[in-house]
C-alpha cells in the first residue's frame, strides 16, 4: 500500500484543526481547495493561505466538519 492509498479524502468545506497556530491565535481552518495544494481559511481571522498536501496532510490534527464538497464562490447563490 502506497502512502498516496492511506491519504485521507479531505473535500471543500472540511473545517480542520491544524498542529500549530495562526498567528491570530486560531487553530481552526476551513478547506476552501483541494488538490496539488491546499486552500485554506482561518476561521478566527478570514486570512486565505495555499499550503502544499504533503504539508497539510502532516500537519491536521483532527477533522471537525466534512464539507459537502462543494465549491462556494462568494455571490454565488445555490439553485433552490
Amino acid at each position: 500500500m502506497s502512502a498516496d492509498d492511506r491519504s485521507i479524502p479531505y473535500r471543500i468545506g472540511d473545517v480542520v484543526r491544524l498542529r500549530r497556530t495562526h498567528p491570530c491565535g486560531g487553530t481552526d481552518w476551513e478547506v476552501l481547495r483541494t488538490g496539488i495544494d491546499f486552500g485554506l481559511r482561518c476561521l478566527n481571522c478570514g486570512r486565505r493561505v495555499m499550503v502544499p498536501r504533503g504539508r497539510f496532510e502532516r500537519s491536521v490534527k483532527q477533522r471537525l466538519k466534512l464539507g459537502d464538497g462543494k465549491p462556494r464562490l462568494p455571490g454565488w447563490e445555490e439553485a433552490p
